[in-house]
C-alpha cells in the first residue's frame, strides 16, 4: 500500500482527519493481554552504547540508532568522512553488500530472516567525484500475510561503503488468533461517524458514514505502528475503504477503536 508515512497520517498535515467517535462497549476492552505488541524507548545508557558501537563499525554511515533501537536519523547525527574513490560496485556486488549489511545488523533492522527481504528498488547514478552511488530499498514487511504499514529498509552505498541506512521492520508482531471485531461489528461502530475532508482553502468538509455508504465498503487487514514519545504499538486493524465518503478508516480489530485513516481524494 502506497500511503502517507505514519507520522504524516497521524498529524494529517493539510488534510484534516477528524473522526467523531464515542466510547466502545466494555466487551471490546476485554482483549488479549499480549496485544498490542509494544516496543519501548531504550534507556539513555543503552542507547548511547549502541550508537557508539554502531558508529565504530560503520565509520562512513551518516545515520545512527534511534530511541527505539532501530536504524535511522537522530538529532545528534554528525557528518561522517566521505569514502575514498575506489573501483565502483557492480549491481550484483551492491546487492550482495546490502544483504551482508542486513545479516550483520539484524537487531537494528528488525529482520529475522534475510530471505524474507525482497529488494524492490535498485538504482544507481554518478555523483560529483565520478563514482557510482547505489540506492537500494526493500519491499514492505509482511507478518502472517499482513502488510505492516510504513515499514521499509533504505540503503545507500558510495565507493563501496555504506553511507546511509534508514527504516526498519519489526522482529516480532503478535497477531491474535481471533478478532473481537468482525466486519459486521466494524460497520456498526462506523455507522453515523463523521470524517472530514478539506476543500482547496483548507476548510473542513464533513462526510457522514451512512448504512448505504457501508454497503460498498471494502475491508482488508493491516498492521499499523502507532508511535508515541516512549513506545511503538503495533495494532492489527480493519482498513475500511468507504468510497462514498472518500475515506479509508483504520479500526482496531480487538478494541474497536478508530486509530486513524486518510482521505482517498486530494482537494
Amino acid at each position: 500500500m502506497k500511503l502517507f508515512k505514519l507520522w504524516k497520517f497521524l498529524a494529517v498535515l493539510f488534510l484534516i482527519i477528524l473522526i467523531q467517535s464515542c466510547g466502545q462497549s466494555d466487551e471490546l476492552l476485554n482483549i488479549d493481554a499480549n496485544y498490542p505488541t509494544t516496543y519501548k524507548k531504550l534507556n539513555a545508557t543503552t542507547l548511547i552504547q549502541m550508537q557508539k558501537a554502531f558508529a565504530k563499525d560503520n565509520p562512513y554511515l551518516n545515520t545512527t540508532i534511534t530511541d527505539f533501537g532501530f536504524c535511522g536519523s537522530s538529532e545528534n547525527d554528525i557528518s561522517k568522512p566521505f569514502p575514498s574513490r575506489i573501483p565502483d560496485l557492480t549491481k550484483t556486488e551492491a546487492i550482495n553488500a546490502v544483504k551482508s549489511f542486513i545479516s550483520q545488523n539484524t537487531t537494528i533492522l528488525g529482520v529475522n530472516k534475510l530471505e524474507n527481504v525482497t529488494l524492490i528498488r535498485i538504482d544507481s547514478f554518478t555523483i560529483y567525484d565520478g563514482s557510482v552511488k547505489w540506492n537500494i530499498s526493500s519491499g514492505t514487511q509482511k507478518m502472517n500475510g499482513l502488510e505492516v504499514f510504513d515499514t521499509y529498509l533504505n540503503f545507500s552505498l558510495t565507493n563501496r561503503k555504506m553511507t546511509y541506512c534508514y527504516g526498519n521492520w519489526y522482529p516480532y508482531i503478535y497477531i491474535p488468533a481471533s478478532f473481537t471485531v468482525n466486519e459486521a461489528r466494524a460497520k456498526t461502530i462506523l455507522l453515523n461517524k463523521v470524517v472530514y475532508l478539506s476543500d482547496i482553502s483548507g476548510s473542513p468538509i464533513p462526510m457522514t458514514i451512512t448504512a448505504k455508504s457501508l454497503v460498498t465498503a471494502e475491508f482488508s487487514n493491516l498492521i499499523v505502528p502507532l508511535k508515541t514519545a516512549d513506545k511503538i504499538e503495533l495494532h492489527v486493524v480493519w482498513a475500511v475503504n468507504i468510497p462514498e465518503v472518500f475515506y479509508v478508516i483504520y479500526l482496531d480489530v480487538m478494541t474497536g477503536q478508530i486509530i486513524g485513516g486518510y482521505p482517498t481524494i486530494i482537494s
